[in-house]
């Protein structure tokens, strides 16, 4: 049930129990680099970023150990985040190996981390969003057996999708696996994900209609906020409070890493940077100077050219 698409659209969410993150080919890159093209064997927008959750559990840990010092408030529009971070990488993919060359220093093999470190942010703000509305457990309850009813239908029906071919029976199997009410909440946003990824090829072949295909998504987005993976719970204001702060200590450790996907972008593309690698905050469409804030300088990182270096021939 995991995202993140395709550029320019929320990706299927059936990776949270078991799909990848959609590949796409590198862009074009500017004058002033196509001549070398040479690509690397690594594909960052190939590897596995699981789902949010699981992104936001390996990192967390990593951006509670950060210094108080280093940790900024997350002040940018996230719905731009994980876009811009895959417009970089897929600028600098033709050209890693040019830069573990010239740029030793710079952590070039960290650059296939930034995505699903984009992610946690995601999900970090999305749950502290969340956590800092009231939630009333009889709400969650209703939601809870609505959700059942409607997880239960579809999966009998995709069983049998599975057997006829039509739907793979391993990611139908996986939905199937585990229990509780947390992995029926991620349920609910695979079957969303796997009913609308195979929406052409299941035309006609299923009941079920557009809404109750949403519906089964937004409950399962829903409760996911607000059931830990051992049971339903209510929020607390120190939830909220806990979840903010996890929220901008990953939101800072992605900066610190975004930083030298920066540099490699200045140093391939010298002016061009922006458009080729924009800052996190950045607005499609918009030139640097009408863009959200620039993320914070964090110090030192990297050697990579400064500033005010001139632009590799």
């Amino acid at each position: 049930m995991g995202l993140l698409p395709p550029i320019g659209r929320m990706s299927s969410f059936t990776g949270m129990k078991n799909t990848k993150t959609a590949t796409k080919s590198p862009s074009s890159v500017s004058s002033s680099a196509e001549h070398v093209t040479v690509a690397d064997p690594v594909l960052l927008l190939g590897a596995d970023t699981g789902s949010m959750g699981k992104s936001f559990t390996r990192y967390l840990p990593e951006a509670q150990a950060l210094p108080k010092e280093r940790v900024v408030p997350l002040r940018i529009d996230v719905a731009f985040l994980v876009k811009n971070v895959q417009l970089g990488l897929e600028a600098v993919q033709p050209f890693l190996t040019r830069l573990r060359a010239e740029l030793p220093k710079l952590p070039v093999s960290d650059f296939a981390q930034l995505l699903p470190l984009a992610e946690a942010v995601l999900y970090a703000s999305e749950r502290a969003v969340q956590l800092a509305q009231p939630v009333r457990r009889v709400e969650i309850d209703a939601k809870l057996k609505e959700l059942a009813v409607l997880r239960e239908a579809m999966l009998l029906v995709a069983e049998g999708l599975a057997v006829h071919g039509l739907l793979q029976k391993r990611a139908v199997e996986q939905i199937r696996s585990g229990k509780g009410q947390y992995d029926l909440a991620m349920d609910g946003r695979a079957l969303c994900d796997l009913y609308t990824e195979h929406k052409a090829a299941l035309a006609g072949k299923h009941p079920f209609t557009d809404a109750e295909i949403k519906r089964v998504g937004e409950l399962g987005q829903e409760l996911m906020r607000v059931i830990t993976p051992d049971g339903a719970r209510l929020a607390t204001q120190d939830d909220a409070v806990k979840a903010a702060e996890d929220r901008d200590r990953l939101y800072s450790l992605l900066c610190e890493r975004h930083a030298d996907l920066r540099k490699a972008g200045f140093y391939l593309f010298g002016e061009e940077v922006d458009q080729k690698v924009p800052i996190l905050g950045a607005r499609a469409g918009r030139k640097r100077t009408e863009a959200a804030p620039e993320e914070p300088k964090l110090g030192p990182q990297a050697d990579a050219p400064k500033a005010d270096a001139p632009k590799p021939v």
